[in-house]
């Protein structure tokens, strides 16, 4: 289907949609399969598979701005009519909850505890701009550590670019915390049938 919208010259967020979309069934059986078998690693299985994706969109947004020298509305990565304030907020918000969740069932997961401090970071600094958003209409402020931030002038480096480091390393370990677990309950089921 995407490369349907590729040789139809849709926009890339129809791209990405027809490219995503066939999957969806997939993605809803193996998260209903895994949720029979062992419910708590489809919350994990269904938060790793959308933070990859989110990152993947950070990646696209990278690649517009790097590589193709895009600004503005035109390095908003694939969906970016979804790259505003309040929807980030809300992203990061859900991947903060679920991390909390999975640490109260697996809390000795240590890669867990690391993804659930990174993201309580990323957290506070989407408060920081999501707040000032509604205080001033203003999008895309510096927040923290963008450059001309709150804490000493912030970084210097774009606030695009922080985030997309801000997911970077909040992935890695979510994804060697989602293999560490389910090695884990793979070798406690083996286990139990011997």
């Amino acid at each position: 289907m995407a490369l349907g919208g590729v040789l139809q010259n849709w926009p890339v967020w129809g791209i990405g949609l027809a490219a995503v979309v066939p999957w969806l069934p997939v993605f809803v059986a193996e998260a209903a399969w895994i949720y029979r078998r062992h419910a708590w690693l489809a919350l994990f299985y269904m938060l790793i598979v959308t933070q990859v994706g989110h990152l993947l969109e950070h990646v696209a947004q990278m690649t517009q701005i790097h590589l193709l020298h895009h600004s503005g509305a035109q390095a908003q990565g694939i969906f970016g009519a979804l790259d505003i304030e309040w929807v980030h907020f809300i992203w990061n918000t859900w991947v903060l909850l679920a991390v909390i969740l999975l640490l109260r069932r697996f809390p000795e997961n240590r890669w867990l505890w690391a993804t659930a401090l990174l993201a309580g970071w990323h957290e506070m600094e989407h408060l920081v701009v999501f707040s000032t958003y509604l205080l001033t209409g203003r999008a895309g402020t510096p927040g923290l550590l963008g450059q001309g931030g709150f804490i000493a002038g912030g970084l210097p480096i774009r606030r695009a670019d922080l985030h997309f480091l801000y997911n970077l390393i909040e992935t890695i370990p979510l994804v060697g915390s989602f293999v560490w677990q389910f090695t884990k309950t793979m070798r406690s089921l083996q286990g139990s049938r011997t």
